[in-house]
Parts: structure tokens; C-alpha cells; sequence
């Protein structure tokens, strides 16, 4: 077991990190920061043993509202802690993506009660304390948050029940089992014809020459020299799928190098962009200064407020952005031909940059489900004990000034995979969007 002395340095880590540097104290102030950190440390120093120790970080860092920011435990607690069922979500529900052996005809039925409460009674009481997101749907796409959930809030003995639509089961997670997952990848609908693949790049052709591109992240350099090395092949094409589904992010130059390819014109930027600063001269004036109420109409007086209240920001450039404009022709515009964006909630950060360009200049129609909504440029910090912290500590909005942190980027036009979709590995997504192009022909 971890000591006193080491669980109230990680607790007091967590609180110095989020103090002065987390984004969004302006939209967080009902938090008391201060008072919750001296609410935790009683409960870190008793706690009964490391798991529930990191349980209670988990917790003090689901208080920032922020599905940037998070705490995640030391793989090796959840050694001997068992659970044989995986969960997928669709159309707001949840189903069985993993069932113990035997027990097959569950398989992707819906899931109705754990523990004899509601899923949603559930989720409310045993994972909305531990995650957080202000969408749903990029919660439960992002994290197996209802798997984990079980192992971290019940005993390793303690018989626990998942009752679904059409039957149930009964584990504990002492006794492994076997699990029988479902087949949840998708096939393409029609013969694709591959020409290139990389880690994060594959281009593949339709029989009547529409191009697929799929971008799987923006965390490669290389993902601008591949792209340009294609583009003889991209530019005799008919249109144009550009699909970062599951894009969850990543450098900010490659999705603008890649847009400028397809997007003509100069647009003014709007975003805003701002990370916490300090200035230690104007915290030592604090006491001058009425904090209850201050008189925000002079300078003086603002600046050691917003620097106490750890609301004040430094301005950030937009990546791309020159004398406040985002200039696509840059790059000569080469491919013109018709396109749509593929979108889902497990697109993030950069990747909902690479989908706003093209959804604000007006360049293609995007398909799909909502975006992650979480652009801000994370903190990642190992723990002194082990485990991981992410810590948002941007602030802004799309280049037109509109908001999409714990927001998302909305499709023009929507379309999610229904659980018979994925029973069938369809992609309706991908089925739309040529049916799109072929009939804009």
C-alpha cells in the first residue's frame, strides 16, 4: 500500500496542475477548488487500500466537467478483477458486445439492468462519479467506462448480475471465464481497390473511380509527404470520401496541409484561442483588491482578479493563421472534384479542426454522428506513483467563432449504425456518402 506521505503529494499534484493551469476555470466557477482539495485529503488518507485511493482521484478530477480531463489508475490494480462481457453503443443504447461462453444468443441484445438497477440509474450512480463528458455519446465512445465501472466500485467476491433484453448472467470476478465477443467490424458495401497504406493513411478506389480516403490519425508528419505522393492518383477521380472516423487527433499542420488540397479561399479567424497565464506581481497585489467585488472596469483591478481567480489568459495563433486569416490557397487547390466528410464521436481535437474547414468554407457535406467536442491541447503527466493524469489547458472555438469543446461538431447530415448494422457489419455511413456523390454526378 502506498503511505500517507505519497498519497497526499499525488492528491496535492492533481490540485497545483489543475489550479493554475486547467482552461476553464471562467466556466467553473461553482467549483470551489480549495475546498474540494481539502474534502479529498481526509478520504486519500484513509482510504482502504491503492485502488480506492485512485478511485478518489478519479473522482476529485471528474469535478472539472472536462472530457479532456482525467484520471487513469495503474493497469496492475485491476489484476484479478475479471469481467467477462463487453458493452457497444447505438441508437442511445446500450448492448452486449461480449457475453461468457455459453451464453451466445446474448450477444448484441440490449442490456436493461446491472445489479438490479436501470442501465441509466446505473451509469448515474457508478460511472458519472469516476467519467465525464458533457456528450454521452463521446463518453461511452471513448472509454469502456461500464466495464471499468464494475471492477472499480465492487468487491472481486461479490456475485454480479448484467441482465439484458432476452436473459441474464451472473460472475464474479475472482473466476475468470471465457467471453465470446461479436464481430463489430464493418465491411466495405461494395469492391474497394487499395493503392496505398501507410499507419495512418489508406487510399482505396470504387469501380467508377470515386476515391476513399481514410485518415486514421494526425499524430504522423509523414501523413503530408503521403498524402502529396498520391495526389496524381486523387486528382483523376470522380469525388471523394474522406473518412476520419475514429480520427482522435493529434499535430495541427497536417489536417490544414491536407484541407488546402481541397479547399480554395482565405477566411477570417474567430477562434479565440487561450491558455491560463500567471503573473506573480499581480497575485501579490490580491490583497488590494476587493475579491467579492471588484471593480472590472479598470485594467488593474481586472487583471489581479482574473490572475486570482486563475481566469486570466494568454492569446493563443491559430494554427495556419496569418495577420488573423487562414489562407487555403497556400497550397494550390487540386482536387475540386465532389466530397463528403465521414465523422464520429471518437473524432477529436485536430480531426474535428480537419472536419470544421471543410463543413465552415462550405467545400463538403459531413456525414455521420456528432464529433468528440474536446480541442483543448491536453496535459499528459505520469503520476508519481503510477497511473496517468490528462489535464485540458486550451480554450477556444472553430475558426468562425463558434463553440465546440463538450459541444462537438454536428453533421449536416446524420447517420449512425443501428445494432442490426452492426450485427451485419454494415457501414450505412459509408453507403450514404456514395449514394451522395454518385447521384451529385
Amino acid at each position: 500500500m502506498l503511505t500517507v506521505e505519497e498519497r497526499v503529494y499525488t492528491l496535492s499534484y492533481l490540485w497545483k496542475e489543475a489550479d493554475y493551469n486547467f482552461a476553464f476555470w471562467a466556466e467553473r466557477s461553482d467549483i470551489d477548488w480549495d475546498a474540494e482539495y481539502r474534502k479529498f485529503l481526509p478520504l486519500v488518507i484513509n482510504a482502504s487500500g491503492d485502488l480506492e485511493f485512485y478511485l478518489l482521484l478519479m473522482r476529485f478530477y471528474a469535478l472539472l466537467r472536462d472530457g479532456h480531463t482525467a484520471v487513469t489508475p495503474p493497469f496492475a490494480l485491476l489484476e484479478g478483477r475479471s469481467v467477462p462481457f463487453g458493452v457497444t453503443r447505438a441508437e442511445g443504447k446500450f448492448f452486449l458486445s461480449a457475453v461468457p461462453s455459453g451464453r451466445e444468443e446474448l450477444l448484441l441484445s440490449e442490456i436493461t439492468h446491472i445489479q438490479g438497477l436501470p442501465i441509466r440509474e446505473y451509469i448515474e450512480k457508478y460511472v458519472y462519479p469516476l467519467y465525464w463528458h458533457e456528450l454521452p455519446e463521446s463518453l461511452f465512445a471513448c472509454y469502456d467506462c461500464i466495464e471499468a465501472s464494475v471492477m472499480f466500485n465492487f468487491d472481486v467476491n461479490e456475485p454480479i448480475t448484467v441482465t439484458a433484453d432476452n436473459g441474464e448472467f451472473t460472475f464474479k470476478m475472482s473466476e475468470p471465464a471465457e467471453t465470446l465477443w461479436a464481430e463489430l467490424c464493418v465491411k466495405a458495401p461494395e469492391q474497394l481497390d487499395e493503392r496505398f497504406r501507410s499507419e495512418s493513411l489508406v487510399i482505396s478506389l470504387t469501380n467508377d473511380n470515386i476515391a476513399v480516403i481514410e485518415i486514421f490519425d494526425f499524430y504522423h508528419a509523414e501523413i503530408t509527404g503521403e498524402f502529396a505522393e498520391n495526389i496524381g492518383l486523387l486528382k483523376g477521380c470522380s469525388g471523394y470520401v474522406i473518412d476520419v472516423r475514429g480520427n482522435s487527433g493529434g499535430m495541427g499542420d497536417p489536417p490544414l496541409e491536407i484541407a488546402r488540397y481541397f479547399i480554395s479561399g482565405k477566411y477570417p479567424v474567430r477562434s479565440e484561442n487561450k491558455t491560463p497565464a500567471h503573473s506573480a506581481k499581480y497575485h501579490a497585489l490580491e490583497p488590494y483588491i476587493d475579491r467579492n467585488s471588484p471593480d472590472l472596469s479598470d485594467p488593474w483591478q481586472r487583471k489581479i482578479y482574473e490572475v486570482a481567480s486563475h481566469t486570466y489568459y494568454e492569446s493563443l495563433t491559430e494554427n495556419g493563421e496569418i495577420d488573423g486569416y487562414i489562407d487555403f490557397d497556400e497550397t494550390k487547390t487540386e482536387l475540386a472534384a465532389p466530397a463528403v466528410v465521414l465523422a464520429n464521436h471518437l473524432t477529436a481535437c485536430a480531426a474535428e479542426m480537419f472536419v470544421s474547414y471543410f463543413k465552415i468554407t462550405g467545400r463538403a457535406k459531413t456525414i455521420g454522428t456528432t464529433t468528440f467536442g474536446s480541442g483543448a491541447e491536453a496535459m499528459i503527466r505520469d503520476l508519481p506513483l503510477g497511473g496517468e493524469m490528462r489535464l485540458a489547458t486550451t480554450r477556444g472555438r472553430l475558426i468562425d467563432g463558434s463553440e465546440y469543446v463538450n459541444v462537438g461538431i454536428a453533421p449536416d447530415i446524420p447517420a449512425e449504425r443501428s445494432v442490426g448494422d452492426i450485427a451485419n457489419g454494415t457501414d450505412r455511413v459509408l453507403v450514404k456518402a456514395l449514394e451522395l456523390l454518385r447521384n451529385a454526378q
